[in-house]
């Protein structure tokens, strides 16, 4: 079929279906529907109640939403938000525990994914008033109300913490090691990255101590940025660690608040150890996660905040794959916690003691607890998430401390994602499936429901011939798994017709793309321009089991490569994708899966669009890669048989890399090399960078630019036969 009797008849199917069309513009800007949506919500502590930002035309106020009734009213107004005659415009806040005061900040500057600078202020509710954080507020990062409220705690440009009296309008350093090198309080890219925080200090219970961090970055190697749309190049170092190269090294020490020397905890040779995780059990006992460099392998120290010695306690070991760093934990009386492990095979809630022994093995079975969502010690009540249902829903669960009276509390199909109000009498359930688009209920805490907070209206996708997904399911060329997978056709698909593909994948290790939630705007595009859209888990992806994910250890690309073959072989034989159109598509670590799919599975694919990707994980840092891969020095075969670069000579297709010079996580380098290795092999590719954007590659027009120019690669590549 040429392009032209395509074209053809899509513009017939259109007319019988009558639906309108999406436009580039409104998948990458501003969207053509009204989607139900909680925002960003503040809790007041001890109420069923919530407040959130409003802005209007007189500037910013916060507004309270009472959790039953739903009445909204003004809680602090705009006017009141001010300083010395300039309205403040706030980003964010928080309460003190007793909501006598708010935190709040203002001027707030993106440092990396997580961390970021801001400008603070204390108002006081009861009164009215509004004041700095310290004669000099600017600048400040990772702040944070004491638990009485009386104090703030933050880190400032030195890399050096401070304290803050509210009442006394006094400020004290608390270290003085920060340096270039020397982190205080805040953590550098790599921790914040893969440990997913950058909060390097934990106040005592009683608000007298902060247990911190000092990190040493100097042994670390330095990754350089360059910003060439200056006259003169500008350069921005990162002290990154690649797969293999030296990791920062750690102390754990305990001061307090007023100030005085620090106490070093004992928590023993840190070369080559992560300490991802400390918790105050109560304030004399710190808890500190030590894990080993390869991940297979944590151990809980419990350490006196007053001597730093130390006693161990529970322990986590995989020796097949990897330990998971989460925060499923919840610390209880008489020296308990209930936590997720995967000890048993899959993740499941687990009660022991700190020192290690079990107490009850709280659920079971061939399927996974996600989340902890909350807890009721008084009546031994624990409320959690699971893929229970299906492998791909999400369901609300509760069960007794015991193991026993395990009961569903999501009865809608889909995924659900829960926030429970600060009585735990009550949550709000924000829930999807593929046929039907997000709705927020509030419910009590037996599931029962007390009203709609919001509710998208289905009807309007309809207008625009809304491609409903389908989930399938199908056999490995090896025969030893059934594998999952879920399709978007093409608007008035007809079976028996051949019809061009695009797989978009991810494929990282214990990840999961397949389910069963409301869909994005750009397949839905894709569907409508008359593509077949496929995604799957291979094995070694999650929600399956320990022994399900561990087949991607020491090698990502092995199962990834085979399994998506099967995919696309079984989508050509059951669904109609033509064998001689099929392409990819993937961001990051999709990017890496376009990248192989185009390589180690040349012969199959005809167009990829790889976006940010690794290409050889040697390249990439080193908590991700060692997680899944071992050190480069003990895994050789295993880097070079995941490397992209070990299979260019394969490549039959068109492969289009886009990347972004500012890309600070998954480094332009990765191109640059990628095009090296397809010169020398003398093949062609097609490249395009967005010049200082990062990893997201946002800034002005870029969405819009990235989108068509992967588009334009498709229509070009995929709809002419």
């Amino acid at each position: 079929m040429t392009i032209r009797v395509t074209l053809i008849l899509l513009s017939i199917v259109s007319l019988l279906f009558g639906g309108r069309r999406l436009s580039l513009e409104e998948v990458t800007g501003k969207s053509p529907f009204e989607v139900a949506l909680l925002g960003r919500i503040v809790w007041i502590p001890g109420e069923d109640a919530y407040t959130f930002l409003h802005r209007t035309n007189e500037g910013v106020r916060i507004n309270r939403v009472d959790l039953v009734s739903g009445d909204t009213s003004l809680f602090v107004d705009a006017e009141k938000l001010s300083f010395n005659g300039k309205l403040l415009s706030p980003s964010f806040y928080s309460f003190s525990e007793d909501s006598r005061r708010l935190l709040i900040q203002t001027d707030r500057k993106k440092i990396w994914r997580r961390s970021q600078w801001g400008t603070y202020w204390i108002y006081e509710i009861a009164s009215g008033s509004l004041t700095p954080v310290s004669a000099d507020n600017k600048r400040l990062r990772n702040v944070k109300l004491s638990p009485d409220g009386e104090m703030v705690a933050y880190v400032r440009e030195d890399n050096n913490l401070y304290t803050y009296q509210v009442e006394r309008k006094r400020e004290r350093q608390l270290t003085r090691s920060g340096s270039e090198t020397i982190l205080n309080g805040h953590f550098g890219w790599v921790y914040e990255e893969e440990f997913t925080t950058f909060d390097a200090y934990r106040w005592s219970p009683d608000s007298k101590l902060i247990a911190y961090w000092e990190e040493n970055q100097s042994r670390v190697p330095v990754f350089t940025l360059i910003d060439e749309l200056k006259l003169y190049p500008v350069i921005t170092e990162i002290r990154y660690p690649k797969a293999g190269q030296s990791n920062p090294t750690m102390r754990i020490g305990v001061i307090k608040a007023t100030g005085g020397s620090t106490r070093w905890m004992d928590i023993g040779d840190n070369r080559d150890m992560y300490y991802p995780r400390i918790y105050w059990k109560d304030p004399d006992k710190l808890l500190v996660m030590r894990m080993r460099r390869l991940q297979n392998r944590w151990d809980l120290l419990i350490c006196d905040p007053k001597s730093g010695k130390k006693r161990m306690g529970l322990m986590e070991i995989d020796q097949n794959g990897w330990v998971e760093v989460h925060d499923n934990y919840r610390f209880l009386k008489d020296d308990e916690l209930l936590w997720v492990s995967e000890r048993s095979g899959y993740h499941h809630l687990h009660r022991h003691r700190l020192k290690g022994e079990e107490v009850t093995r709280i659920t079971a079975g061939n399927w996974e607890v996600t989340r902890i969502v909350h807890i009721d010690e008084e009546n031994g009540e624990l409320f959690f998430m699971a893929n229970k249902a299906s492998v791909m829903e999400s369901h609300l669960y509760r069960v007794s401390f015991a193991g026993v009276g395990l009961e569903r509390l999501t009865s809608e199909e889909g995924s659900h994602s829960i926030q429970f109000s600060p009585s735990g009498d009550f949550f709000i359930d924000t829930f999807s499936s593929v046929s039907h688009p997000s709705k927020i209920v509030l419910k009590k805490r037996d599931g029962s429901e007390v009203r709609v907070i919001g509710e998208t209206d289905r009807r309007q996708y309809d207008e625009y011939d809304w491609s409903v997904p389908r989930f399938v399911r199908f056999p490995t060329h090896d025969g030893k798994a059934m594998l999952d997978g879920i399709v978007t056709l093409p608007v008035g698909y007809r079976k028996g017709n051949q019809y061009p593909m695009i797989a978009y994948g991810y494929g990282m290790p214990g990840t999961q793309i397949v389910r069963n939630r409301w869909g994005g705007l750009w397949n839905q595009f894709l569907a409508q321009e008359g593509f077949i859209i496929f995604s799957m888990d291979a094995r070694g992806m999650s929600g399956r089991g320990e022994a399900f994910k561990n087949l991607s250890y020491g090698d990502i690309s092995r199962y990834l490569g085979r399994d998506h073959a099967a995919g696309v072989d079984y989508m050509i034989s059951e669904w109609g994708a033509d064998p001689k159109r099929v392409g990819a598509w993937g961001w990051s670590g999709g990017g890496y899966f376009t990248g192989l799919m185009l390589t180690k599975n040349g012969s199959r694919f005809k167009a990829g669009v790889s976006v940010a990707p690794v290409m050889d994980f040697r390249l990439y840092d080193s908590i991700y890669t060692e997680r899944s891969m071992g050190l480069p020095k003990d895994n050789q075969a295993g880097y070079d048989s995941t490397s992209v670069f070990s299979y260019v000579e394969n490549v039959k297709g068109h492969l289009l890399v886009i990347h972004a010079t500012g890309d600070d996580n998954v480094h332009s380098q990765n191109t640059t090399q990628l095009v090296d290795k397809f010169v020398n092999a003398g093949k062609p590719i097609e490249l395009f960078y967005y010049p200082n954007r990062d990893h997201g590659i946002r800034g002005g027009k870029s969405r819009i630019h990235l989108y068509t120019k992967m588009f334009d690669h498709f229509q070009k590549h995929l709809l002419e036969k």
